[in-house]
């Protein structure tokens, strides 16, 4: 980019010594403070001499070794920047200069630019971005013009001392260069700080310092013409006079180029200061009443500044109209005659005559003729001379109306001359050439309004020859649609010419023509009233003529008129009745058209005009009209109207199938829905009974309402299939069985706006939506009482109905609130069990945990918490205690907790109280269960040891309820409810849910062994117990790789350690039978005990070779009992495997009854009633437990791993061996109360083991040695 410097090496100065105007000393000697501090700036100019300068004033010039100059800094800037600059476009050349703001600043020729634009932000008063722009350009290279940018900012962000101290670093890092300059900037500055005799002065200084120099005196001239306005804005006018007066007096001195660099900088203009102070000391002047000496500064600034005062179109405007409001010349206002001139009488010629011409220069002729008043010329002469001057610079249309001034004014008097006759002849006519020629350029540029004033200025000035004009103002008029004005055109032109080919008719036949272009057929008719021509032909011309897509509908119109007019029995005789036919036709297809291309834009208004206007000109073609505009009226929404035509569609054609699907879809709308399904249902039937094939076809496209029916009553069967056999109507408060739920759905007008609404597809997602918002139920979960309402009681009474009682209370407030909350249904575990019935009873307990989790919500009743509740009571209420409430919270996803007068527990405003921080809290206290845990709990036959454990903090009625409350935690179908039996239920459940998972941690307990089988306790209040107590402890991988790092080094026999392992991995899973058991384990015999009586039981003692001494805590006598044995369980431990069941906590959702891929498609029965149906996924089921080995590893590692955990401390079942009646030999467990924990001694030789080791997969083991593996039953 080619830069430009901008620089001026050498200012010319005035040698002169002598005073100068406008120094001001006395004012310099109220400053001696400052004069002080000037003198340490300027004294490291050069060498200074004493008493050169002094504190009181200035006594002597300076004298330096060499004078200094004022020189001018660079600013490097482009030639296209510079001259936008030049023009005040600072926003333009700040977008310059950003763009080419170097990326880096590391760059020394980068600080010009950012210099350069904080130069021209300060301009734009962008002050900060102005500062932040001059520390860059400092910061990469100190500069003058960086110092000075960043001096300009700081003071007009009203920093004025950091902007003197800007000044003062420049000036004592550039004094060898451009101090002179530095000391006018800051002499700039502190004039932008307000002090303004301060800046004068030190101006005044430096010019006496420099020899006079030029740029001082303009810099110094501008600051007293801003001195000068601002007084002008305070109406100090004397003060303003004087300021004004110096700074024309310092501009005097001024024999130079105006500086540009500081101009750029400020934003000065010195090139026209000179005739600005001129004119504001002509403003100040007139305000203070001196208009005598205005005038006299008006005419010398014509003198000094002529050909600049009349060629700027600003100062000849100025000067016109300041002598105007100055001197108020007589004439020039309504006032002058009463107040007469300010200036005086007489007024100087001579200012007149600058007034006239300064108002001539802008075409102001008619002041310049006031101004004239007064002069000795002719009036003819004055009057010529403005013509002719409006005529040279082409205001041809002011010349026209001077020279009709001039003819009003001296009537006669221009004909009594040849030489004025000729003029006034010759004038005319080339007036009235150029002012034609000017309205004909208008009408090419369309500017009609200046040719009608040219055309009527031209016939003006020759009336009698002017037929052309008339004609073309009359196009002209025409073309604005001004037809009055133009018709009196056309009958000016035929009244000087009757043969004129242009006349009254032809403008009424443009007249027809432009109405009908513009679809005013009205106007066109209007305009053809006096043509010898038919009205039929007339009409038909006009209607032809709006014969467009743009105009049809007035072509109806005017259609419907000329039948009117004319009556249409007259019309069909005419041999324009096949016309009248054909046009009915074109016009009927053509607003067909236009109505459907309405329809499709949704302009539905002007659709119901096309197709309204189609009917009545063509009202044999009705059916399709009538059913478009009912489909146009079922889009407004005017179901009535729309449901009318289509009756009408119906009547032009009953055997047509169309009117019939219009009008149920116009019936669908209005919300009569029976209405469409009947209208629907003729339809089918019109399609099935037509002749024709293609509607017979189309028959098959649509859904029979049948079948829509069947398939709502299909999804209304999976859907309730899961839910509660019996719910309570929330509006009746009446039982409701499945049967009675589906036909409550069924007789919902829902139902009709479903099969009306699908007519061709099936949309089972909507269908699906409705069905499960309207079955959506709410669970009752609190504690039993006295009393309650049972199923007997409430199935032949409404719920409302019951008599009032704390229970029946409950019950009553329970599903108001879930009624006007919105649910249609409640279910209450008093009322809605038949308890009589065995088979509801067993699926109620098997399937309570799905009809939970199937629920929308559950309150929570919970008697006993006041409405003043705090946190803790839920923890501490009955209802946390109870067995039964344990799954329904586990269960249910949302929860509500109430108090016992129904308010909100604890007053919470959260849709679900289960997510509420407070209730997780409490509920992980009273559980001791993470909430993450207790909220991912599913049912299944997983994470059985915790279910356990947890079922085992809680309390019940009823025996049996502690294992029943469990089934369908467990999942568990198989087992028959029997209320009666006692702890057997307990038995039964943990039978059976250990055949399916394999999980032995159900046999780690402590304490007494139940009835339906003796490794299995009498209560689950023993599963509050650990399981870890039992279990050999987990080993860390590093301590485990150390042992077999150990046991290879060692003497161990591998072959002997492989057999061992393959032994073990052999055995199978438990097993449960006949309340028999098979379990997998190691068994080790008993040698004779030892043993003491306590409290508590007997303690016994044995010294086993295996383990060492072990002691035996039971209630049980063992002295009787032979061959005891102490076993170990523990097999998927030692063997490093894991219940493929057990996994991690698990949450499962409901599945979707449909897949995306089948949303389309029929569905068969089958589908209806197989695996799609919704249902919960279980974390595990009543199978065959399948294990796998939790690391991949070699046979050998797997037998030294074996080896390692089998030297683990560990708790043993301690069994025994006795006989049936039928004369066989079963184990039975023996209860201990605390856990026999042994562990295998060092010394022990796998070998001896292997030797005594023998495995029977029969009926019970065979002991030969000290320890078996092997399978016994129990």
């Amino acid at each position: 980019m080619r830069k430009v410097n901008l620089a001026v090496s050498t200012i010319p100065e005035f040698k002169s010594t002598g005073s100068h105007p406008g120094r001001a000393i006395n004012n310099r000697r109220k400053r001696g403070a400052w004069i002080g501090v000037f003198v340490c700036e300027i004294g490291r100019i050069g060498t200074r001499k004493r008493g050169t300068l002094c504190g009181t004033g200035l006594k002597k010039r300076v004298t330096t070794q060499s004078d200094p100059q004022l020189v001018e800094p660079d600013i490097q800037i482009d030639h296209a920047a510079l001259g936008l600059w030049k023009h005040d476009q600072l926003a333009n050349v700040e977008a310059l200069l950003t763009g080419t703001t170097p990326k880096s600043q590391k760059l020394e020729a980068s600080h010009h630019v950012f210099a350069t634009r904080a130069l021209v932000r300060a301009r734009l008063r962008q002050w900060d971005a102005a500062i932040e722009d001059a520390k860059k350009s400092i910061k990469i290279q100190p500069s003058v013009i960086g110092y000075v940018a960043q001096s300009v900012a700081l003071v007009g962000n009203e920093e004025r001392y950091k902007a003197y101290r800007a000044c003062d670093i420049a000036f004592e890092q550039f004094r060898s260069s451009h101090v002179s300059f530095l000391l006018l900037i800051k002499a700039i500055v502190v004039f932008m700080a307000g002090e303004h005799e301060d800046a004068i002065s030190r101006v005044d200084d430096l010019i006496s310092m420099i020899h006079f120099n030029s740029t001082c005196y303009m810099v110094q001239a501008y600051m007293y013409f801003l001195l000068g306005n601002s007084h002008m804005d305070r109406r100090n006018f004397q003060d303003a006079i004087q300021s004004f007066r110096r700074a024309r007096a310092q501009l005097h001195n001024h024999t130079s180029q105006p500086p540009l660099v500081v101009s750029l900088i400020t934003g000065w203009k010195f090139d026209t200061l000179g005739i600005t102070i001129q004119q504001q000391l002509c403003e100040a002047l007139c305000a203070a009443g001196h208009a005598k000496e205005a005038g006299e500064v008006v005419l010398e600034t014509v003198n000094i500044f002529g050909k600049e005062v009349f060629t700027s179109e600003a100062t000849t405007k100025w000067l016109s109209d300041f002598t105007r409001r100055c001197l108020v010349i007589p004439g020039c206002d309504g006032d002058a005659a009463e107040n007469g001139s300010k200036f005086g009488s007489p007024i100087p010629s001579a200012l007149l005559k600058e007034w006239a011409r300064a108002n001539l220069m802008c075409g102001l002729w008619k002041d310049a003729l006031t101004a004239t008043v007064g002069f000795t010329a002719a009036r003819f002469t004055i009057y010529r001379a403005l013509c002719e001057h409006l005529e040279t610079i082409n205001r041809i249309f002011d010349a026209s109306e001077c020279f009709h001034e001039m003819v009003q004014e001296l009537a006669g008097e221009t004909d009594t001359q040849d030489e004025q006759a000729k003029w006034v002849l010759d004038f005319r006519l080339r007036c009235y050439e150029k002012l034609e020629r000017v309205g004909d350029a208008a009408v090419d540029a369309r500017r009609h309004d200046d040719a009608i004033l040219h055309y009527s200025a031209a016939i003006s000035l020759d009336r009698n020859s002017s037929q052309d004009l008339f004609i073309k103002r009359s196009k002209v008029r025409m073309a604005k649609g001004l037809w009055e004005d133009a018709l009196e055109d056309a009958k000016q032109a035929m009244e000087l010419n009757p043969l004129s080919p242009w006349g009254y008719e032809n403008i009424l036949i443009e007249w027809a023509n432009v109405n009908l272009m513009n679809g005013l057929w009205k106007g066109a008719l209007s305009a053809a009233r006096d043509f010898k021509v038919p009205r039929l032909t007339i009409y038909r011309a006009i209607c032809e003529g709006l014969e467009t897509p743009e105009g049809i509908m007035d072509a109806i119109h005017c259609f419907h008129q000329m039948t009117g007019e004319l009556a249409l029995e007259t019309i069909m005789q005419a041999p324009e009745a096949k016309w009248v036919l054909d046009f009915r036709y074109r016009c009927s297809g053509m607003l067909e058209r236009a109505g459907d291309s309405a329809m499709d834009s949704q302009r539905h208004d002007e659709a119901l005009k096309c197709y309204s206007a189609a009917l009545s000109i063509h009202p044999t073609n009705t059916q399709g009209c009538f059913i478009m505009r009912s489909k146009v009226c079922m889009a407004k929404r005017l179901w009535k109207n729309a449901v009318d035509h289509a009756n009408e569609s119906i009547t032009f054609d009953p055997t047509s199938p169309r009117g019939y699907e219009t009008k149920r879809a116009a019936l669908h709308g209005a919300g009569h829905y029976e209405d469409a399904i009947q209208a629907f249902e003729t339809m089918l039937s019109k399609m099935a009974q037509s002749p024709d094939p293609q509607i017979r076809e189309r028959r098959d496209q649509y859904i029979n309402p049948s079948s829509t029916r069947t398939m709502i009553r299909k999804i209304i069967q999976r859907t309730i299939r899961h839910s509660p056999r019996v719910l309570i109507d929330t509006t009746t408060g009446r039982l409701h069985d499945k049967t009675e739920q589906t036909a409550a759905f069924m007789s919902l007008p829902i139902v009709n706006e479903l099969v009306s609404s699908m007519t061709t597809r099936i949309d089972r997602s909507r269908i699906k939506s409705e069905v499960r918002q309207f079955f959506r139920y709410v669970m009752l979960s609190h504690k039993w009482e006295e009393n309650e309402p049972l199923f007997q009681q409430v199935i032949h009474i409404a719920v409302y109905d019951l008599h009032n009682s704390p229970t029946h209370d409950k019950l009553k407030t329970f599903c108001n609130i879930v009624r006007d909350a919105g649910f249609n249904w409640a279910w209450s575990d008093t009322c809605c069990i038949d308890k009589q019935d065995h088979f509801v009873l067993q699926e109620a307990l098997v399937a309570m945990f799905k009809w939970y989790r199937g629920s929308a919500m559950m309150f929570v009743f919970l008697r006993g918490v006041h409405t003043q509740a705090t946190f803790g009571d839920l923890v501490s209420s009955v209802w946390n205690t109870r067995a039964w409430t344990l799954q329904e919270y586990v269960a249910t996803k949302v929860i509500r907790f109430y108090t016992e007068d129904w308010t909100p527990y604890l007053n919470l405003d959260t849709f679900n109280h289960k997510e509420s921080p407070k209730i997780i809290s409490e509920m992980e206290q009273a559980t001791g269960v993470s909430a993450e845990q207790l909220m991912g709990l599913c049912p299944g036959l997983s994470n059985i040891r915790e279910k356990l454990r947890l079922a085992s903090t809680r309390q019940t009625t009823l025996v049996e309820d502690a294992a029943y409350s469990l089934l369908g935690i467990f999942s568990v179908s198989g087992i028959p409810a029997i209320y009666g039996e006692g702890e057997s239920a307990l038995g039964r459940l943990l039978a059976h849910v250990l055949a399916g998972s394999g999980d032995t941690s159900i046999l780690a307990w402590t304490g007494q062994s139940g009835g339906h089988n003796s490794c299995l306790p009498a209560h689950i209040t023993v599963f509050n117990q650990s399981a870890t107590s039992h279990h050999p402890p987990p080993i860390e991988d590093a301590e485990i790789e150390k042992i077999i790092t150990m046991l290879r080094t060692s003497a161990v026999d591998f072959d002997v350690a492989l057999k061992l392992y393959d032994r073990v991995h052999e055995l199978p899973a438990p097993w449960f039978a006949a309340s028999r058991m098979k379990l997998p384990c190691i068994s080790f015999k008993l040698p004779p005990l030892s043993s003491d009586r306590t409290r508590s039981g007997r303690v016994y003692r044995v010294d086993v070779l295996a383990f060492g001494v072990v002691e035996i805590k039971t209630r049980q006598d063992l002295s009787r009992l032979n061959s005891l044995y102490l076993v170990h369980p523990w097999i998927d431990t030692l063997l490093d495997r894991e219940d493929m069941q057990s996994g991690a906590f698990v949450e499962d959702d409901i599945a979707e009854p449909f897949s995306s891929d089948t949303e389309d498609e029929d569905v068969s029965d089958e589908e209806i009633e197989g695996d799609t149906i919704p249902r919960l996924r279980e974390c595990g089921s009543p199978s065959s437990p399948v294990r796998m080995d939790t690391v991949p590893m070699d046979r050998e590692t797997r037998s030294l791993r074996l080896i390692a955990r089998l030297r683990q401390p560990f708790g043993a079942l301690l069994f025994s061996l006795v006989s049936t009646r039928r004369r066989s030999v079963v184990y039975r467990r023996i209860a201990a109360d605390s856990t026999i924990t042994v562990q295998l001694r060092e010394n022990v030789p796998l070998s001896d083991l292997l030797d005594n080791v023998t495995c029977d997969l029969g009926r019970y083991l065979v002991s030969v040695g000290h320890w078996h593996v092997g399978s016994i039953f129990y």
